[in-house]
């Protein structure tokens, strides 16, 4: 890397897009799940991770103190899970090591990275969505591609689609089309202090990222990338255009929301439907499962229920049961589901290792950075998944130069 280049315009290696391709394999693409249990692989995944953290030591200025964090997050599961079995007798070890074993890839590729993660995972987003965009739309006129079948639909790897309703709606490398929209909305959040500067950099690749975004025709991502949008105006945005610009995007947003039908009254049902919930009842919608969380969460607010139906669902046995027979949809809103599991003090620990992590990031920024994390877990389970478990340790760099250690 030249001294002019910067964090915005420089290359990456084949070997840092096949690292990140495989990584993102492990955050909901059903491909490999479809040969063996998705357990096997998240857990190789983390031995060889580790070997390299600890053969390599990671040349990374960082390193030593993230993997000391590390280690306290895995402190933090370890001591939560025992204090869990203590309160309710018993707990679920596969569950706990399959847990860590996540956790461990996501911080563990997050830390080999280092500031270049960032730019990569930006880079490999915009080569699946080349070619999930042109898939989708040769799918809307053919009725699918083929490929390998899983539970709601099939896959070719580096594409996945539902069948059914649902066909018109781009899933992309994902479980979901909400995933893809998610992870779009992440990928637009870590780029928070830069967005102006990304967008001069890579015109073409943010329009194609954006593009893929629409076909998802996801109310969770639509809503998640409008208040990034806007808080950015809000926040992050020095030029003066910015008091132009917000109160434009949030006309603009009105009226989408109100124009667009799938948005406005996919909301007011969901929303129509909880209300009518009892204290306790389950509902699959967003709003729905965070009412129904907020029982279990009320429970045991500081520990968790733990990973387990058996704990997490305690009170709710027929449901347990319905849901692990696929006869009533999981959760639907990952921001609850994750404080009814791990509880507040997980929550407490998450953010002050972000915190630590990003010293050089004043205060309110990293506040909104994890504000806006709570706002996109609203729409998938995505803390089930090694990339937002490793976050913690992520640096939003301020710098534009940056050091070269390119893998």
């Amino acid at each position: 890397m030249s001294e002019n280049q910067t964090y915005l315009n420089m290359e990456v290696s084949k070997h840092e897009y096949l690292i990140m391709l495989y990584f993102l394999s492990l955050c909901g693409n059903v491909f490999f799940g479809t040969f063996l249990p998705q357990t096997i692989y998240v857990i190789t995944a983390s031995i060889f991770v580790l070997l390299y953290l600890f053969k390599e030591n990671v040349n990374y200025r960082f390193s030593r103190w993230s993997i000391n964090t590390m280690f306290i997050m895995i402190a933090t599961f370890i001591l939560l899970f025992f204090a869990q079995y203590v309160v309710f007798g018993w707990n679920t070890v596969p569950g706990i090591i399959n847990h860590i074993c996540k956790f461990i890839i996501g911080a563990g590729i997050i830390v080999y990275l280092g500031e270049r993660f960032r730019i990569v995972f930006f880079r490999t987003m915009f080569l699946l969505c080349m070619i999930a965009l042109p898939l989708w739309i040769i799918q809307q006129f053919s009725g699918g591609i083929g490929g390998l079948t899983w539970d709601l639909g099939k896959t070719i790897w580096i594409y996945c689609y539902r069948t059914g309703g649902d066909i018109v709606r781009n899933c992309g490398f994902f479980w979901e089309p909400g995933a893809m929209g998610g992870y779009i909305a992440l990928l637009t959040l870590l780029f928070f202090n830069d967005l102006v500067e990304l967008y001069k950099n890579n015109r073409f690749m943010c329009l194609v990222i954006l593009a893929t975004l629409l076909s998802t025709q996801s109310t969770g991502a639509y809503m998640s990338f409008g208040v990034i949008l806007v808080t950015y105006l809000a926040v992050s945005m020095r030029s003066k255009w910015k008091y132009i610009l917000f109160p434009i995007c949030l006309s603009a947003a009105f009226l989408i929301y109100n124009n667009v039908d799938f948005l406005s009254d996919k909301v007011e049902s969901q929303n129509e439907s909880t209300r009518d919930l009892v204290w306790g009842e389950y509902s699959s919608t967003r709003s729905g499962t965070l009412y129904f969380d907020l029982y279990y969460i009320v429970k045991h607010p500081f520990i968790g229920n733990g990973l387990h139906e058996r704990t997490r669902l305690a009170d709710h046995h027929a449901l347990a049961q319905m849901l692990s027979q696929g006869e009533v949809a999981a959760a639907g809103n990952g921001f609850s589901d994750t404080i009814a599991k791990w509880g507040l003090i997980y929550c407490f620990v998450y953010g002050w290792i972000f915190f630590r992590t990003n010293k050089g990031l004043d205060a309110k920024r990293k506040l909104f950075f994890l504000l806006l994390i709570c706002v996109i877990l609203q729409g998938e389970a995505f803390m089930n998944f090694p990339l937002f478990l490793g976050i913690p340790l992520l640096r939003i760099v301020n710098d534009k130069k940056i050091i070269n250690n390119k893998r």
